[in-house]
């Protein structure tokens, strides 16, 4: 599952580049694909990031359960506290900046952004899912370890 969750985070920020390179690049007759394409990033980032923030609640709770009224019971508490805490905030501005970004593309679509606000938030977005992708990473690995140690078959 975690592999997953990376991959259409990576699929994401693929996705952003892609349609940040079509909007530069599009001539009018074109913009209906860029928004089409963004549309579809959009919502692949959104589910990316949402489901990253589930699995960490989702097993955060489970190595909780597990290691409950044990003698390492407080060390997993704490342990999973604090991935959460460094992937949630990432992954919420992450989302945050990419629905901005998709609101301002319409703004620029009827003429009342400027094209400058629209680009410089796709970079912006483009920068924080790239920051999202690596604490999550990071955090994953971490519970991956968490999970082989606690939640193995014995």
């Amino acid at each position: 599952m975690a592999q997953a969750l990376l991959i259409t985070t990576l699929l994401s920020i693929a996705g952003l580049l892609a349609t940040s390179i079509m909007g530069y690049m599009a001539s009018p007759q074109h913009v209906a694909t860029h928004i089409l394409v963004a549309l579809v990033t959009v919502v692949a980032g959104l589910f990316s990031q949402s489901m990253t923030l589930f699995f960490f609640i989702g097993m955060g709770k489970q190595l909780k359960d597990k290691t409950q009224g044990g003698p390492d019971a407080d060390a997993v508490r704490k342990a999973t506290r604090a991935m959460t805490m460094r992937v949630s905030p990432a992954a919420t501005y992450a989302m945050v900046l990419l629905m901005i970004t998709f609101i301002m593309g319409g703004g620029v679509a009827s003429g009342r952004t400027p094209h400058w606000l629209h680009i410089s938030l796709s970079i912006a977005t483009v920068a924080m899912y790239g920051r999202a992708y690596w604490v999550e990473l990071r955090a994953m690995m971490e519970n991956a370890n968490l999970m082989e140690k606690y939640l193995r078959e014995e």
